[in-house]
């Protein structure tokens, strides 16, 4: 299959898959369901190639559709995530950096929705409005997600880090 300027399905497996893996690992905090959301991603990129118009929204379009794949199945795992998150954040030994590992347990505590939008705002530098046109939510829904989950992470910070991190 071909489509934007030329691009098959192989080239753009491969120069997005590590780019679509580590956003839906960043979501779910799990190996194999990033795996399958990975996977479930190309799927629906390649089954809906024939919608994507301008190669210059290519890497937004995909990031898009990792992002909320990976909510679907973060949903789907809800109950199970939590257990297994609280099992491995015990078990989180001395070899992490502790910044990493409190600033990764202030984003533990934002919703998948309001995660989504941080990606796509401050990873991805998307303005508000393209986030709202790619989501297919309105630009007001946008706003308030990410002052929700910014005023989530200032909260988390102003507690010291009450969602697991120790001081």
């Amino acid at each position: 299959m071909f489509g934007i300027s030329g691009l098959n399905e192989a080239a753009i497996y491969e120069v997005y898959f590590e780019k679509v893996y580590k956003t839906a690992f960043y979501i779910l905090k799990n190996e194999e369901l990033a795996k399958d959301a990975t996977h479930d991603t190309f799927i629906k990129v390649f089954k809906n190639w024939g919608k994507m118009k301008q190669q210059s929204k290519l890497n937004a379009w995909i990031t898009t559709i990792a992002t909320r794949t990976a909510i679907d199945i973060y949903n789907k795992n809800k109950k199970q995530l939590a257990y297994k998150l609280k099992e491995e954040h015990i078990a989180i030994s001395d070899e992490f950096n502790y910044k990493k590992d409190e600033l990764e347990n202030y984003l533990d505590a934002i919703p998948p929705d309001q995660k989504q939008v941080l990606i796509l705002k401050y990873i991805e530098d998307l303005t508000e409005k393209e986030i709202a046109s790619l989501l297919s939510i309105k630009l007001g829904t946008v706003k308030s997600r990410i002052y929700r989950a910014k005023q989530k992470l200032y909260d988390q910070y102003q507690l010291g880090g009450d969602n697991g991190v120790e001081s």
